[in-house]
């Protein structure tokens, strides 16, 4: 029975290798303690087999379920996350390895390997990672062909090759009807695509900012969204700002989100753009945050469902992201928000300022007021302070004191984006100008060849806007008067004399920009992960209605089941005429053809062939049959038929087979 069919030593040898290979994927969230385990349960069943360890009893097996789950709960802290759970299931699997005994406990341990290599791609969907999977996948059915394999045979080496063969066919067979399955089955959500929390932290942007948390941003090159626009055309970088917090109450230290933005127009009933050459229209894959906010040029409107615009004009999800997202959206960077009118409350949280701090700066805020006829131009001579004064970029901004701003000012002089944003800010509303700070991104690197914008953690920036009467919010950024090439070519050239761009990364992150064919190698395979998250991982229910309707013509999902249950009998039959031709009986050869018809002719004489019989004795016993004047014909065609086949080098069946027509003539 199979169920007590013992395990082969070469099946043994796949499952244990290709188990192992199926967790390799988790080796970044799973503790040190987890592969002390797998190398535990490997070896101590590689030892069974080789009959040094007996098989674990029922007190060994408890004992180690009991250590493996106190071990789960103990290294996270009994919280239940993505990690957590994933370490449980491991755990089981390596355990079921450790007990594995029977054929039976060979399939358990190979569909636990499927599904563990499965749960993989909830922390990565890139295209190292599906390769990965193609490949362990290959692994998995070698292991389970291998499984099946006669005990007996002894070439472990030629098996193997004919057994790793068989499963690489099989996975290219069904190539077709993943294809199939993939573009025209109803989409439903991938697993990583529902909100899945993880327990590892997420690097950008937090709710709140003080002093040199950007400038910590500003020293990492992780991705945080990639951008393409639908004209092919990069908008000019002075536009390039793109929005994600709105940051209005200040309590003398860090500035965080006042609370009121909770209105927001939903698509599809938010604000609608009418077609303009002035609008930007683009996709956006964003990065996993943990938070609500979508990245987004100023003026947007959501193309996407659930997503939506809020009162204080930034890109929401309904949902935290907590995986990779991709959404449509569309925005004219010069439309007036607010200009008219600014209610009660956000006038008044926008002018909100703690009592008795920064003095300094209150003081030089008055006397730059009663100079300025009006608030804009108060406004752009504060700007102008930033650039006429020597005030300095720096990716190492020195500690402040308890007047950070005032210290700033008038003391250091040395600050990153946030510091100039804050202190522009605080100026404003020390002259009774409403002012928020706006914290996103800044620029990009564009790749001219693939046309799309890479924004990477270090374009974090802060900017400042003030409510001005008749014109609404105003953007102003007093980073561009400190280091214009900031905004104008990005954070490394802006800081390229201090030498501190990315020092925190050391020789990794540097000898890719400076080792041309390493650069350029990194270039390449980041637009191939782009167009993999771009047209696969992103292939959703909306994308796959707009490619039926445009490609195949298909206009409603019954039509679409229709050509899919066609595309599976086109499937199966193509299969079924393929292996009919496989295993389809091979044409006779023209000597075999010939020995028979001479045997027909023989069997009219009363001779029939004998099973298993050679030509020879065969020929001998037709010679006792035949009339005595064609005996000597017989034996002469039985002596060629022996030097032919037997001694002849290059035999030439060409002659046999015209002496064997010749024989069944004869025998007429």
């Amino acid at each position: 029975m199979a169920d007590i069919k013992q395990i082969p030593r070469f099946s043994l040898l796949w499952l244990l290798a290709t188990a192992v290979a199926a967790l390799l994927p988790h080796a970044q969230h799973l503790p040190l303690w987890m592969w002390l385990l797998v190398l535990l349960a490997t070896g101590w069943r590689w030892l069974t087999h080789l009959g040094r360890l007996p098989y674990p009893g029922k007190v060994i097996k408890l004992v180690a379920v009991v250590l493996a789950s106190l071990a789960v709960i103990t290294a996270f802290e009994r919280t239940l996350s993505l990690e957590s759970a994933t370490a449980f299931m491991i755990a089981s699997a390596v355990l079921k390895v450790f007990e594995m005994r029977y054929q039976r406990d060979g399939y358990i341990v190979i569909f636990l390997s499927f599904f563990v290599l499965a749960v993989a791609f909830l922390f990565d969907q890139g295209i190292l990672s599906a390769l990965y999977g193609i490949l362990c996948s290959w692994l998995l059915l070698t292991a389970l062909v291998a499984l099946h394999r006669n005990p007996l045979r002894a070439d472990d080496v030629a098996d193997g090759r004919r057994t790793a063969s068989l499963a690489a066919k099989i996975l290219l067979a069904s190539i077709p009807m993943m294809l199939v399955l993939y573009l025209l089955f109803p989409r439903l959500a991938p697993l990583w695509s529902l909100n899945l929390h993880s327990s590892s932290a997420i690097t950008g942007l937090s709710e709140e900012m003080s002093p040199g948390d950007i400038a910590r941003l500003g020293q990492s090159d992780e991705l945080a969204f990639r951008v393409t626009f639908n004209d092919g055309s990069l908008p000019p970088r002075e536009q390039l700002y793109w929005r994600a917090l709105v940051l209005d109450q200040y309590d003398g230290r860090s500035w965080k989100p006042a609370g009121l933005a909770r209105t927001v127009k939903w698509h599809p009933a938010g604000r609608m753009l009418t077609e303009d050459d002035a609008n930007i229209d683009y996709d956006v894959i964003q990065e996993p945050s943990g938070q609500k906010w979508l990245y987004a040029l100023r003026g947007m409107s959501a193309q996407q469902v659930y997503t939506g615009v809020s009162i204080d004009e930034r890109l929401v999800s309904r949902r935290e992201v907590h995986n990779r997202t991709r959404y449509r959206v569309i925005s004219r960077p010069q439309l007036v928000i607010d200009g008219d009118f600014l209610p009660e409350p956000w006038r008044s949280v926008n002018l909100e300022l703690p009592a008795e701090v920064n003095p300094q700066t209150r003081t030089k805020a008055a006397v730059l007021r009663q100079q300025s006829e009006s608030a804009e131009a108060y406004l752009q001579s504060v700007m102008e302070s930033f650039s006429r004064e020597p005030f300095f970029y720096t990716l190492r901004p020195p500690i402040l004191g308890d007047n950070d701003i005032d210290d700033f000012l008038f003391n250091t002089r040395r600050g990153f984006c946030a510091h100039y944003a804050s202190a522009f800010t605080f100026m404003a509303r020390s002259a009774g100008i409403p002012a928020r700070v706006v914290v996103g991104y800044q620029g990009g690197k564009w790749n001219e060849e693939e046309q799309y914008l890479t924004v990477r953690q270090y374009d974090a920036h802060a900017w400042a806007e003030a409510w001005l009467e008749g014109q609404g919010w105003v953007r102003f950024d007093p980073t561009a008067m400190v280091a214009p090439e900031r905004i104008l070519y990005g954070l490394e050239q802006a800081v390229a004399d201090e030498g501190s761009f990315l020092e925190e990364q050391g020789l990794t992150a540097r000898a890719l920009r400076e080792i041309g064919w390493l650069n350029r190698l990194s270039l390449e395979f980041d637009s191939l992960n782009y167009y993999w998250q771009r047209w696969v991982l992103s292939y959703d229910g909306q994308r796959q209605k707009n490619f039926l309707q445009t490609v195949i013509g298909i206009q409603d999902y019954k039509r679409g089941l229709y050509f899919l249950g066609s595309s599976f009998g086109v499937f199966f039959l193509l299969a079924t005429l393929w292996l009919w031709w496989r295993d389809r009986p091979q044409p006779r050869s023209a000597f075999i053809r010939a020995w028979g018809a001479l045997q027909q002719r023989a069997k009219r004489l009363g001779l029939e062939p004998v099973a298993g019989e050679a030509p020879g004795q065969y020929l001998q016993r037709l010679s006792d049959v035949v009339a005595e004047e064609c005996r000597e014909d017989v034996m002469k065609f039985a002596g060629q038929l022996e030097i032919t086949l037997y001694v002849e080098s290059e035999p030439d069946m060409a002659a046999l087979i015209r002496a064997l027509k010749q024989l069944r003539r004869r025998l007429r």
